[in-house]
């Protein structure tokens, strides 16, 4: 039975330590309880409370469990930079629930989805459900597509507007040559008026250029990292990639179509 530790400095996640390692199923629940088992299926560390689990739900019967201090965790080859953890658990995500369309941890699949039929391990769905072409990188170049379109249409209308505007003073001097008595304040006032309208009208195109200019920032971060993921990534990578950023790129989407 694992025993709980009072005190331990040491960062779970450091791998080849020598201090005795902690259960981090126990851990995201503030408990520093002793690890006597690693799971190499979940890349976990158990006490033998919470490694019995393995041997009551079914889609984890199959993982292998070894003594704690003889485990060697997994290192990903590529830097997920925190897209492969569980946003509820910071746990590396390992699972699929069908049924509900989440991707899980094992203390997701554990806590929230023991009673669904249909929680899969990633490695073993991710080659089925990827396609050729990825959806999510088709919604951010389309939404990408959009964005420099009204910005190279925003940017067109200012300088047409300012042509318009520099034009004015040069029409109101041509009919004061002819009736300059009754254009003088005419001049002014439009004058004036011209220079209002220009400013709220840039101050208003000024404002919808940066809003698009977001998005476009938005999408080209997600692109160069769906990118990078269909470059260096494995087939699990790439499944967690679309799922997490698919309503990122929904919502995006949206917002230059608007």
């Amino acid at each position: 039975m694992a025993e709980k530790l009072s005190m331990l400095q040491e960062d779970d996640d450091v791998p080849n330590r020598t201090q005795k390692k902690l259960c981090q199923s126990c851990l995201n629940k503030d408990n520093k309880t002793v690890a006597d088992t690693f799971c190499s299926t979940c890349n976990e560390f158990q006490c033998t409370d919470c490694s019995n689990v393995h041997n009551v739900l079914s889609v984890l019967r199959t993982h292998k469990l070894v003594n704690a201090n003889e485990a060697v965790t997994k290192q990903d080859s590529f830097d997920m930079k925190g897209l492969d953890r569980c946003n509820q658990h910071k746990k590396i995500i390992k699972f699929f629930c069908e049924e509900e369309n989440q991707l899980c941890c094992s203390t997701c699949a554990i806590v929230d989805h023991r009673k669904c039929d249909s929680v899969v391990e990633v490695q073993k769905l991710a080659g089925k459900l990827m396609s050729p072409n990825s959806l999510v990188k088709e919604k951010l170049l389309a939404s990408k597509g959009m964005a420099e379109g009204i910005i190279k249409q925003i940017m067109s209308s200012k300088t047409k507007l300012d042509e318009d505007v520099n034009k004015i003073p040069e029409t109101i001097n041509q009919v004061r040559d002819e009736v300059i008595r009754m254009f003088v304040d005419l001049d002014v006032s439009i004058a004036k008026r011209a220079k209002s309208f220009q400013e709220e009208t840039l101050a208003k195109r000024t404002i919808k250029q940066s809003q698009t200019e977001s998005y476009l920032s938005g999408v080209t971060t997600c692109l160069e990292t769906i990118d990078s993921v269909y470059r260096n990534g494995s087939l699990a990578q790439q499944l967690i990639v679309e799922k997490k950023m698919d309503n990122d790129a929904t919502t995006l989407y949206r917002n230059v179509n608007e």
